[in-house]
């Protein structure tokens, strides 16, 4: 089914109808108590009658109203207080089925649905239709693990007689899981009748319903009344209702609207699309990072396949920086006449400067712009793909745009007339640059970034506005971008031109209980080879013992089977002895992780097809595909290199492959992270805004002179030295992988409910959007800032309930940082129970102590004592794991008083 907007006359429509229900409405709150007796004071509902609802979505939600088939697991959810309800639909059953076989052989009474080949609608007068609906659809239900029943007639019409047979269900049904609430379908027409077996009533479509072809369509407002009535006269009762109503995905402005009708009838609501497959419009709104990207062209208007997504510029020079602001960036190639998306289910826009369209295309792109403005969804230019005369002058009159977009003429002289500082470079200094000079000015009421003026050659003077932010989004022109360093503070004005579409907290992979990750990896390669140091020791051998015997940081190595066992070109067979034992020693050292690097480093990674690389003719393999590759090496490593204990945790593609999806997909399966091998160090100072971890990543060639053993021992000396949050590889990748998923829901003001898998344990968020208030919060274990930003630690559940104040918050202990993961078993205003493991001895740092108080503590077992300083800091030193259980106690003269 498809969802799409309301037209405008049944917007008319709506106007008049909220008009004439408000007192309606009002109403209906009169009498209403605030939870009917036996049922759960319920926050939120969720309503998904797919078989395979999103577990993610399942664990935001207090109520979620399932289909008894669905393939769920409950256990999660329990643990969260969460409760599922089946709707079982009474009337129906699916030809083949147990409830279709249990009917004929009881020769019960049905007939085929009109339009549905496989489903039948059952006689509700049969004598045996109670147990039957018990048989085939309550105990199956039930013995799934489902908290509360549904009873729904689907869509054939309610009579007297069915509804008198829904009574006896719901009667046997309460008699039979008396712990299991039990609600109705409020189309099925029933009132006071049902107090004595129901708690309550689920309303779907009270003010809208879906019509044709899945479109939505309002319904008749005498139908809308008579379901206001019902719900007024069941609340009165004490009895709770649930409504669904529907909107369009990418209209929020109308899910709002109504979540509010609902609200304002004393409905618990869920707003979502006439499938009822569990998309979330409603009243919990998903702050969308999703950023769509137009790049490339069409090839048979240029005449070339188009730059692939990663070597665009947004990717290159744009990419950290949005990924860092929590963005979820969609690549989409401008091919053909439909190279616009359908929807807009996404929460801005950027235009590559790649970006090539024909005439149409560009006429379509100009014509698109109202909608974004339509829907405050910002926009970013970053070159003009306008040509064509007629959609330029459309594009320059929809944004407010002036000059003629065209290259300046030979410019004489060129000077910076009016800039931000702010959200420039470091040091606030830009220069004035003639390349790529444009005739083009900002939008009148536009801030501008960074404007030049310049002179041509006849005294002629031209302006271009290099960077501004407008209404509608905003504009980056930096035609040296690719050639020479950025001029711009990227983060800052990213930030400032997403500033209206996006509020909340963001995943962070760069920082872990509060400090700078650090991971570090090595590709295979190199391994085999000799050294330039005395004696032509092998590079691997190099590496184990002038580097990585020094420092107790995790190192990921990766290793590759064919090179290992001497199966490439060139090898003799004698060097494998050799090279086994050395793989051995180095994952023998606790430090040392094990990675694969595949059999043969293969060039391209496509399924199905022969890719492993060149080998020699000693190779004992048949198989060359993507699973010798990965599997393959990865059990070969497991069997023959590594000590009891250990396990291969990580692929790592060799540096100069790209993995197919194809290969990615199938690591997953396994349950293996992967990443991408790379060269380079990222040890930069902690002072200013974490883009990105401190990252140890090169090769055993790396290591093959005593300048590069040098300088891998000085880049390994100032992590040792740094207050960093060391991982291993294959946890930094997981935590990657889980941002990625990361879903972020609002649930009022300075509240959100983040959903994840628990890998990724930071959220982050402006200074100046406050502190969380640890005693409402739920699975956050602390927060610390740096550089202006708020760092979020949580406790790597499923669930995370953020709320945040800007008064002072009222004392309870919280971490601040670790160097190390920090699993707490307890955690409230003066106590706390945890347990922390490393590599290195533990240093922690913990708050919300009283000012100069005192920390008690036993840290194994044996007691200690610490002092709080003014700001009721405690820093501990603890072993390298420690079960730590500490109470918060006043100033040693305060005690001595009480």
């Amino acid at each position: 089914m498809h969802s799409a907007s309301l037209t405008p006359r049944h917007q008319s429509h709506a106007s008049g109808l909220l008009s004439k229900l408000g007192a309606l409405c009002l109403l209906g709150l009169t009498g209403v108590s605030a939870m009917a007796a036996d049922l759960p004071a319920y926050r939120s509902l969720f309503v998904d009658l797919s078989t395979r609802p999103d577990a993610r979505s399942l664990a935001a939600f207090d109520l979620c109203v399932l289909n008894p088939q669905a393939e769920v697991e409950m256990e999660p959810g329990h643990a969260l207080g969460n409760h599922y309800y089946a709707l079982l639909d009474v009337a129906h059953f699916s030809t083949g089925s147990k409830a279709a076989m249990l009917s004929a052989s009881r020769k019960m009474g049905s007939k085929p649905v009109d339009g549905k080949a496989q489903l039948r609608s059952i006689d509700l007068s049969d004598e045996h239709w109670v147990a039957w609906a018990i048989e085939t659809m309550a105990d199956p239900a039930a013995q799934k693990g489902f908290d509360g029943f549904v009873i729904s007639l689907g869509e054939e019409p309610s009579t007297p007689v069915a509804r008198a047979a829904v009574l006896s269900l719901a009667t046997a049904l309460r008699q039979r899981y008396h712990d299991k609430p039990l609600l109705l379908d409020l189309r099925m027409g029933h009132g006071i009748e049902a107090v004595p077996v129901a708690k309550g009533f689920l309303a779907l479509g009270v003010f809208t319903r879906e019509g044709k072809d899945g479109a939505m369509e309002w319904v008749p407002l005498a139908e809308t009344q008579r379901v206001l009535r019902s719900i007024r006269t069941v609340q009165m009762q004490g009895m709770r209702v649930f409504g669904v109503d529907y909107a369009a995905a990418d209209d929020r402005s109308a899910c709002r609207e109504a979540a509010q009708r609902l609200t304002s009838a004393g409905v618990l609501p869920f707003i979502t699309t006439p499938a009822l497959s569990g998309v979330n419009l409603g009243p919990l709104e998903e702050s969308s990072r999703r950023v769509l990207v137009l790049h490339g062209w069409d090839e048979k208007h240029v005449g070339q396949k188009p730059t692939p997504a990663s070597g665009t510029t947004t990717a290159r020079v744009l990419g950290q920086s949005l990924e860092w602001l929590g963005c979820e960036l969609r690549y989409r190639t401008a091919s053909g006449t439909d190279f616009l998306p359908e929807d807009h289910d996404f929460t801005a826009v950027i235009l590559d400067p790649g970006l090539i369209l024909s005439a149409e295309q560009q006429r379509t792109l100009a014509s698109w712009l109202p909608s974004l403005q339509a829907r405050k969804i910002p926009l970013l230019l970053t070159s003009m793909p306008w040509n064509d005369s007629a959609a330029l002058h459309m594009a320059m009159q929809h944004l407010g745009m002036g000059g003629s977009t065209k290259p300046a003429p030979r410019l004489t002289k060129t000077q910076v007339v009016a800039m931000d500082s702010s959200l420039l470079g470091t040091n606030g200094r830009v220069s004035p640059r003639s390349l790529g000079f444009l005739d083009f000015t900002a939008p009148a009421e536009a801030h501008v970034v960074l404007a030049q003026s310049g002179l041509d050659a006849m005294g002629a003077e031209h302006r271009f506005d290099q960077a501004f932010l407008a209404t509608w989004g905003g504009a980056w022109i930096e035609p040296a971008a690719s050639a020479a360093p950025t001029q711009f503070n990227l983060p800052a004005f990213l930030a400032r031109w997403m500033e209206a579409a996006q509020s909340g907290p963001v995943p962070d992979t760069t920082t872990r209980e509060g400090r700078r990750v650090f991971y570090s990896h090595i590709d295979g390669t190199g391994f085999s080879t000799p050294s330039t140091l005395p004696g032509l020791p092998l590079c691997s051998e190099v590496l184990r013992d002038q580097v990585l015997s020094r420092y107790l940081l995790p190192v990921t190595v990766s290793v590759c089977e064919a090179e290992l066992r001497a199966w490439l070109p060139g090898q003799p067979a004698t060097e494998a002895a050799r090279l086994e034992h050395v793989a051995r020693s180095l994952f023998e050292m606790p430090q040392i992780q094990a990675a694969s690097n595949s059999l043969s480093r293969p060039a391209t990674w496509t399924a199905g097809a022969d890719i492993s690389s060149q080998l020699n003719e000693r190779a004992n393999t048949a198989r060359h595909d993507l699973p010798r590759e990965i599997a393959g090496s990865m059990s070969y490593i497991h069997r023959r290199l590594l000590p009891t204990g250990k396990s291969v945790s990580l692929m790592l593609w060799p540096a100069k492959a790209t993995p197919s999806s194809e290969a990615v997909e199938y690591c997953r399966s396994m349950g293996i992270e992967n990443l991408q091998a790379g060269a380079g160090a990222t040890v930069s100072p902690d002072v200013t805004a974490r883009l990105e971890p401190a990252a140890l990543r090169f090769s055993f060639a790396d290591a093959r002179t005593e300048a590069g053993v040098a300088a891998l021992g000085r880049a390994f000396d100032t992590c040792a030295s740094e207050p960093l949050h060391a991982m291993t590889a294959a946890t930094y990748a997981a935590s990657v992988r889980d941002a990625r998923h990361t879903r972020v829901l609002s649930a009022g003001a300075d509240r959100w409910i983040i959903l994840n898998g628990g890998q990724c344990r930071t959220l982050r968020m402006p200074a100046t959007a406050g502190v969380p208030d640890m005693a409402r919060c739920q699975g956050v274990s602390g927060y610390n800032l740096h550089a202006g930003q708020l760092y979020i630690h949580t406790m790597g559940r499923q669930r995370t309930d953020l709320v945040l104040t800007r008064s002072v918050p009222v004392q309870h202990l919280r971490l601040a940082e670790c160097s190390a993961q920090v699993e707490f078993l307890e955690l409230n205003s003066r106590r706390a129970t945890f347990q922390v493991c490393d590599l290195r001895p533990v240093e922690i740092v913990l708050a919300g102590f009283e000012p100069r108080g005192q920390c008690a503590y036993l840290e194994n077992g044996r007691p200690y004592t610490a002092h709080a300083d003014a700001q009721g800091i405690v820093r501990l030193d603890l072993t390298c794991r420690a079960t730590v259980s500490l109470q918060s106690l006043p100033p040693a003269a305060n005690a001595a008083m009480r």
